[in-house]
């Protein structure tokens, strides 16, 4: 290599070192304009030490940052860089005054002392009523609600029981705490609770009955204070690893009667069966009785439990043991399949079965509001928990939605009495073949009809009523929504009004405008055959005026009165059942 290429070499290499020094520099001088304590490197940190008094404020979140300020240019060039120990705010405290740092001055120490600050609190809302409700879904309600209405941040503070508890929102800059009490101690509880003015919403796992509803007196009850939540079902748990593949009605009956002491009674080993069962103050039980029992009382020898959350957690560790709970908190144990009979298929509490009653213990939740009420976060806060928004968190805790079809696709599962008497023909010719026009003449003895008052209805009049509804439905698809009414009322609940608009929209999307909606009448067997079967189709055409007002004409109005029950009508909840109106699409 010659003298003139070694220094054409090295000047190449000291033109790449400057360079490099030069993009080192520019990157400097960009990190100090971001950071710019890093002039202080080697002459100690801008901040030595920051402390937080008391020691409560800085347990409650209480922290602090370094923040600067570059000064617009021909304003203050001299000042340099402002520093400041800025405090963040937390609830329930007054932060310190952020401190100004002097030019220059590095490994400072600092000192934000917090005062308590004086945050008003106010309890906007009372929740009282079912524990299925009050344990986990109303307070993520509660929290949803107090998001929405602005709360910088939202807590929930366990309570005495179980199932209390108070949801907070904390707002800074008005300095307010707003609370929402939840009290979950049962259902009648909660209807107490709403006729003596102790709370504003009232969570329940079944209607309101109207002998409640007249005890509170003027208008605290309207058409407007009842709402649907959504639906549940008690489920009957086991032990996971329990072998026995499902239970008829009458044997679960049987087995919390303390009839059936043992599983090889039903098709198991030869074990004892430990029953477990909520305590009578709870509705879930109530219910399971009306459903299961009848009359008969729960075995004296069954162990009641008190917390309705725990009586799954007892289940799961009793590989004998059996016992009943919503469905929102059967996590950890297996849902026993029922079956009607011996010969029946079995059905789990699924969405489907729960919206068509095809599973024996589906149930409805329910708020309620007092008609005179002059709260007005009260209506506010159900129309959130009617919303989208609300239904979503509805159906996150294991509840059926209201919002939810199945399609148009019956998800009907259970079969009617008038269907099983025509069960010997081709399945061809059975009801819902859409291939003929009209259903089988119906033939073989018909299900039992229970008349509360003795009347003796000849099998003639019972066989043209079913005849005419097993031909009106003959082909079509039954929708998995129910109509219901209260005793010897033409009005239906407050649900109505939105499954209408649900059945409007669906009937106006193009795969079903072609269709007809068949809307059926049901009654319960309070009263004479023949005015149930009158006022069922006042009920249908009551129903039928809230669809054609919405713009649907297609529509045909049947009645089958006292039959096909889905429930026994010897219960008040069974009788609620009864009293409904089906829709069906042809």
């Amino acid at each position: 290599m010659t003298e003139v290429d070694g220094a054409r070499s090295a000047g190449k290499t000291w033109c790449v070192v400057l360079v490099l020094v030069a993009l080192v520099a520019v990157a400097f001088v960009g990190a100090l304009a971001v950071w710019p304590d890093l002039l202080s490197l080697g002459s100690g940190r801008i901040v030595g030490q920051v402390s937080i008094a008391p020691q409560e404020a800085a347990q409650a979140g209480g922290q602090w940052r370094v923040v600067s300020q570059w000064q617009a240019p021909g304003e203050m060039q001299d000042a340099g860089n402002i520093y400041l120990v800025e405090f963040r705010d937390i609830p329930g405290w007054e932060a310190p005054a952020p401190v100004m740092l002097k030019k220059g001055e590095t490994g400072g120490r600092v000192e934000g002392v917090y005062i308590p600050a004086p945050f008003s609190e106010q309890t906007i809302l009372t929740f009282a009523g079912a524990s299925t409700l009050a344990g986990r879904l109303a307070p993520e309600l509660a929290q949803l609600y107090l998001r929405q209405s602005g709360a910088d941040e939202v807590k929930v503070v366990p309570g005495a029981g179980a199932d209390e508890f108070s949801v907070q929102g904390i707002f800074f800059a008005a300095k307010e705490i707003r609370k929402i009490e939840i009290q979950g101690r049962g259902t009648q509880f909660g209807f107490m609770a709403l006729k003596d003015g102790q709370c504003d919403v009232a969570l329940a796992a079944h209607r309101l009955s109207p002998v409640d509803a007249r005890s509170m007196g003027g208008i605290a009850i309207t058409g407007e204070s009842e709402h649907r939540l959504g639906m549940d079902a008690v489920s009957v748990v086991v032990h996971r690893d329990n072998p026995v593949k499902a239970l008829t009605l009458d044997q679960v009956g049987k087995i919390f009667a303390g009839e059936i002491t043992n599983w090889d009674q039903v098709g198991g080993p030869s074990a004892k069966i430990n029953v477990f069962a909520l305590k009578d103050t709870f509705a879930t039980r109530g219910f399971f009785e009306s459903v299961f029992l009848g009359s008969r009382p729960i075995s004296p020898d069954a162990r009641e439990v008190d917390v309705q959350s725990q009586l799954p957690e007892f289940i799961a560790r009793d590989l004998w043991g059996i016992g009943f709970c919503s469905i929102t908190l059967a996590g950890p144990c297996r849902e026993m399949p029922l079956k009607a009979g011996a010969d029946s298929e079995p059905v789990l509490p699924g969405t489907d079965s729960i919206r068509s009653l095809a599973y024996p213990a589906s149930r409805s939740m329910y708020l309620y509001v007092r008609g005179d009420s002059s709260n007005v976060h009260a209506r506010e806060f159900i129309r959130l928990c009617l919303s989208d928004a609300g239904q979503k968190i509805v159906g996150k805790f294991g509840f059926v939605t209201l919002g939810e079809l199945a399609g148009t696709a019956a998800a009907e599962t259970h079969v009617s009495g008038a269907q099983q008497a025509a069960s010997n023909l081709p399945s061809i010719f059975r009801p819902g073949a859409p291939s003929v026009l009209k259903a089988p003449a119906i033939s073989g003895p018909l299900p039992r009809l229970v008349q509360l008052d003795g009347e003796v209805v000849p099998d003639g009049t019972r066989k043209a009523v079913l005849q005419e509804y097993l031909d009106g439905v003959y082909g079509a698809e039954r929708l998995p929504i129910v109509f219901r009414f209260q005793s010897s009322s033409l009005e239906p609940d407050a649900q109505a009004m939105q499954d209408a608009g649900r059945v409007t929209a669906m009937m106006k999307e193009p795969a079903n405008a072609a269709k007809a909606v068949i809307l059926v009448g049901f009654s319960d067997s309070v009263g004479d055959y023949a005015s149930n079967l009158a006022v069922a189709v006042k009920r249908a055409e009551v129903v039928a005026d809230m669809l054609r007002s919405r713009g649907l004409r297609n529509i045909t109005v049947l009645a089958a009165g006292e039959e096909e029950a889905v429930e026994p009508n010897e219960s008040r909840i069974g009788r609620e059942r009864n009293r409904r109106v089906e829709i069906w699409l042809k």
